[in-house]
């Protein structure tokens, strides 16, 4: 059935103004005067390069010729980052904007609307008429047919002039408003900004541009520019323009309980009494071949797709490390069978002789993991996708050279006290292949329209992650969409080799792919349900869908789909591993201190200035940090689990007091009470000239998670469990852990010091009407126990000046 896209808003449509009579009549006169003269012979354009939109230059001008077969046809119009200005903070490859766009002919103009898929209504629904009366898309640019062309074998087209346009500044060539004020900047400058290439392809049409802007604001405005000496900031972007299919796929409404990305509008129907908002799932188009394969199908045989996912390799990518990446790519492979697919996805070189095929990494036809020479070390796997129905169309991973030095950190940090091959600045190079490879895999997993399942890790007791043989069959997360890079809870006399220090494409994965990407053959048509309401293919499809989430969650937690992080919930986090945070902490940190003092021998290189030995001490820094954050978001933290009506149980189910005193308890140990270990080691004075300076953003982010509003806040609002944690009871027992010395050494008087401004920036701003009391008794308690304390002149100073702070806030 056809769909129609609406959306509510008003439009004005500029129509040319007629020539004044009386300038008519002097033209008139002037051509006169000019037929004496021989004329002029116009120079001829060249052929236009045929695409999606047939592209020809002349001069310094672009044009436009676009196919009538594509007027009214949508679009995808996404602009990104291709470079940027040093320090902003946005890298290449993001995106800026993205507009689902469609041309129409009006006159001797040509009308470009955008089309925001905000509301849908079928076609043979009496209510589609309703919406296509009562809207009307937004007219974002015109252009004047341009009647010069000078090509006659392409009278089916209309060709325009885009130059203006495309180098322009406008919401779907540059930047908006609200672009322009995050990045500081005012007006485009149009004489330091151009055009630097046009390239089309069957289904897309790429331009490239070079736009400068000026800074705004003045010295605030400029302080995240590169350059703000110059008080402006030039950005190189590129925007495609790649063609929707003309029947779009069978949507798959999404399911909190399983991690997708998302396309959404509102639906509108004959037989619905609430309009909802539909979200659906991106996902590539897999369809069988035949009838043949659908009966396989039926009996349970894998099949192979009509058309298969195929990356490329960029042919910058060093010869070494193109076989790991394309091992990343086709170990998708194992979760495309549970789904019912076999040769789903694969990757491969791109070919020696691609021009002569006429093949380019920029046609949209081809997904290419493209590798950039960049200091960045990141990577990132995005992807285009149809807002009517999620379907991706293509992607371009981006993979910076200097991932490596992430990877490489990250697993000398967390692996080296297991893995022997970590105990260098330059790992062998089939140990930084096998990284490449599971990175690879993650940033595929993306493009495939996975999010994040920062939960996986939780389904592992921590004790498994020791059990040689569990791990390594089982491996210590259950998705590779999660944030756990590495075992490091597993001790050097566990005997664990790689296979279960690795991440790799696991239980949640298989279940996330088979969930979006599994055929149904016998759901064909819309069908009429018991109560006498048309159920269409997407919904049965939905039905089906849930009937499998149910059972699955029910089976095992290592189904579960924990979300970004985002949300508050314990289990739910970045970096972290197992069911409970302390214990994985406490086997972490005896790691860590294995670590520490041998770094000096394992980063050594001949002349270096203590630059490796400083990198690694930061990162284990850094480590110890993320234990710090997994530890603290037990205080006033709260389990979520969506559900469907079929399951039973709560959603929210707030933690439980105990659990939140332990981690007070390993806050105090760990953190409170000075972790000497860290700049207790010989070679901290060739690091820096304060040793405790390199260890004192540990006790700020403790102290932070203890004395926050937030904290706070969360404690009083979900104290209405049975076993949850009392306001007036954390309030007493976070005094006291505090301040339990009558003579504390420099570290804690430090850790006093600063938990004392961060209840006052609490009570202040932040808390709410119901735990600003409870921040109020906290600060009086401590007011009086400052008033009390005794001791030498340093801790006298001490509390006489938290006594004065707080007294000074109370007397406003």
């Amino acid at each position: 059935m056809k769909r129609v896209l609406i959306l509510a808003l008003a439009a004005l449509v500029l129509l040319p103004v007629p020539a004044d009579a009386g300038l008519f009549k002097k033209k008139k006169k002037a051509a006169k005067t000019e037929a004496a003269k021989p004329a002029e012979k116009k120079e001829q354009r060249p052929a236009p390069v045929e695409g999606l939109f047939n592209v020809q230059k002349h001069k310094d001008d672009y044009y436009f010729q676009i196919a009538d077969s594509l007027l009214g046809r949508p679009f995808l119009c996404t602009t990104r980052f291709v470079s940027t200005p040093v320090n902003l903070g946005v890298y290449g490859g993001e995106l800026v904007s993205s507009h689902v766009l469609y041309f129409e002919k009006h006159g001797e103009q040509v009308l470009l609307r955008v089309l925001a898929y905000d509301a849908t209504a079928d076609s043979t629904d009496q209510i589609h008429r309703a919406l296509e009366a009562a809207t009307e898309n937004p007219i974002v640019a015109s252009f004047k047919v341009d009647k010069e062309s000078g090509d006659s074998l392409h009278r089916h087209h209309t060709s325009i002039k885009v130059t203006d346009f495309l180098k322009g500044d406008n919401i779907l060539t540059g930047f908006g408003e609200q672009t322009k004020e995050r990045f500081k900047v005012a007006a485009l400058k149009a004489d330091q900004s151009y055009i630097d290439g046009v390239n089309t392809y069957p289904i897309n049409t790429e331009v490239k541009t070079v736009k400068t802007y000026a800074a705004r604001g003045g010295s605030q405005g400029q302080t995240n520019l590169a350059s703000m000496l110059t008080g402006q900031a030039t950005f190189r972007l590129n925007t495609s323009f790649v063609l929707l299919p003309k029947e779009p796929m069978r949507p798959r409404y999404f399911d909190e309980r399983v991690g997708y990305f998302t396309e959404s509008h509102r639906e509108f129907s004959d037989r619905q009494q609430q309009v909802r908002r539909r979200a659906m799932a991106t996902r590539w188009r897999l369809e069988p071949k035949s009838e043949e394969d659908l009966e396989r199908m039926r009996r349970g045989e894998l099949v192979e797709p009509k058309k298969p996912i195929v990356y490329y390799i960029d042919p910058a990518t060093p010869k070494q490390w193109r076989k790991y990446l394309i091992q990343g790519v086709n170990d998708w492979n194992v979760a495309f069978e549970q789904a019912g697919w076999k040769n789903a996805i694969h990757a491969e070189e791109w070919p020696e002789n691609a021009d002569s095929l006429g093949m380019s990494m920029e046609d949209a036809r081809y997904s290419v993991i493209r590798y950039l020479a960049s200091p960045i070390a990141n990577a990132y796997g995005p992807h285009v996708s149809d807002p009517r129905s999620g379907e991706i169309i293509e992607s371009h991973i981006g993979w910076y050279h200097n991932v490596m030095q992430l990877i490489h950190d990250w697993y000398l940090i967390q692996a080296g006290a297991v893995d022997d091959r970590t105990h260098s600045m330059k790992f062998d190079e089939e140990l930084m292949g096998q990284l490449i490879r599971f990175v690879s895999s993650h940033e595929v997993g993306h493009t495939l329209g996975l999010r994040h399942n920062m939960g996986a890790s939780s389904a592992t007791p921590v004790d498994s992650l020791r059990n040689k043989a569990w791990v390594e069959a089982n491996g210590h997360t259950a998705s590779i969409m999660d944030y756990a890079r590495f075992n490091y809870v597993a001790q050097p006399e566990d005997h664990i080799s790689p296979v279960g220090i690795f991440p790799r494409i696991n239980t949640y994965d298989k279940w996330a792919i088979e969930w979006g990407y599994k055929w149904f053959p016998d759901v064909t048509a819309p069908q009429l349900h018991a109560d006498g309401q048309l159920v269409s293919e997407a919904d049965q499809e939905r039905l089906l869908l849930n009937k499998m989430t149910v059972a699955r969650l029910a089976e095992s937690k290592r189904y579960w789909f924990g979300g970004e992080g985002n949300d508050n919930d314990p289990r739910a986090q970045t970096e972290d591993l197992g069911d409970d945070q302390m214990r994985s902490a406490d086997y972490g940190i005896k790691n860590l201190k294995r670590i520490i003092v041998n770094l000096p021998e394992w980063v050594r290189e001949e002349g270096d200035l203590n630059e490796n030995l400083g990198q690694m001490y930061n990162s284990l820094i850094g480590q110890m940090r993320r234990y710090i954050g997994h530890v603290g978001r037990n205080i006033g933290g709260v389990y979520r689990n969506y559900k469907s009506v079929e399951e039973a149980g709560n959603v929210y189910v707030p933690e439980e007091k105990a659990r939140v005193q332990r981690a007070m308890q390993w806050l105090d140990k760990q953190v409170l009470t000075e972790p000497k270990w860290l700049i207790n080691v010989p070679y901290i004075q060739r690091l820096t000239a304060d040793p405790q300076s390199m260890i004192r953003p540990l006790a700020d982010l403790a102290v932070s998670s203890l004395c926050s509003a937030s904290t706070f806040n969360n404690i009083v609002r979900y104290s209405y469990a049975s076993n949850a944690y009392q306001p007036a009871d954390y309030t007493r027992d976070l005094v006291r852990l505090l301040f339990n010395d009558a003579k504390p050494d420099r570290w804690r008087r430090y850790v006093q010091a600063r938990a004392v401004p961060a209840l006052i920036e609490a009570w202040k701003s932040g808390s709410t009407v119901e735990s600003r009391p409870y921040i109020t008794h906290a600060l009086k308690q401590i007011q009086q126990r400052a008033h009390a304390a005794s001791g030498d002149a340093a801790t006298l100073a001490h509390y006489r000046d938290l006594e004065l702070q707080i007294r000074l806030i109370f007397e406003k």
